[in-house]
């Protein structure tokens, strides 16, 4: 069955409409309309998240749900405040989820308006800074805190400046990795 024929079986059953399937994928409801009419196919995350998204609808109920390790909160200063015992939560998986992928959750209004309270920002693997220079990620910083920041160029090599959404940029600081965001769940 090609995506598309996924897509189409999951859109004939009660309850299921393209604005809901669109939310659940992560993707614009034109998305949807574009794959079901030929213009464009779905390709790399969103091919895997529609596969992911049919073995879930139509596998027996009494499958176990996956989930993944919830890391910490992004909080007020923007910085995820970690668990200690790593035991703290666990969340629904995202389409496509594998044995590194880890949640943070959005506390509070410092994302707006990008990302409101609740929001659920995943991510699963770990790059060099120099990786994610001009892209929104999850990053952790040589103090040990982990923020949500967009990556730039420091003044020197091996320095980082953080853009923020709603604060001044935090400037000329170590980063020890950055995680590309992999999926957005909504509150």
């Amino acid at each position: 069955m090609t995506p598309t024929d996924k897509i189409r079986a999951i859109l004939e059953l009660d309850g299921w409409k393209q604005e809901r399937l669109a939310q659940e994928l992560g993707v614009a409801q034109s998305s949807i309309n574009r794959w079901l009419h030929g213009k464009s196919e779905p390709r790399g995350q969103f091919r895997d998240a529609i596969n992911a998204m049919y073995i879930r609808v139509f596998s027996p109920d009494d499958e176990p749900e996956k989930t993944v390790k919830l890391a910490g909160y992004v909080g007020a200063a923007q910085a995820v405040y970690q668990f200690d015992d790593g035991a703290a939560g666990y969340v629904e998986a995202p389409p496509g989820a594998n044995d590194m992928t880890e949640a943070v959750e959005v506390r509070g209004d410092s994302m707006l308006p990008l990302y409101e309270t609740g929001t659920l920002l995943y991510y699963s693997k770990q790059l060099p800074p120099d990786a994610m220079v001009g892209r929104r990620a999850v990053v952790r910083v040589a103090d040990g805190r982990v923020l949500v920041k967009t990556l730039r160029r420091g003044s020197a090599p091996g320095l980082f400046t953080l853009a923020s959404l709603n604060a001044p940029d935090i400037e000329d600081v170590v980063v020890e990795w950055a995680a590309p965001i992999d999926w957005i769940k909504p509150r």
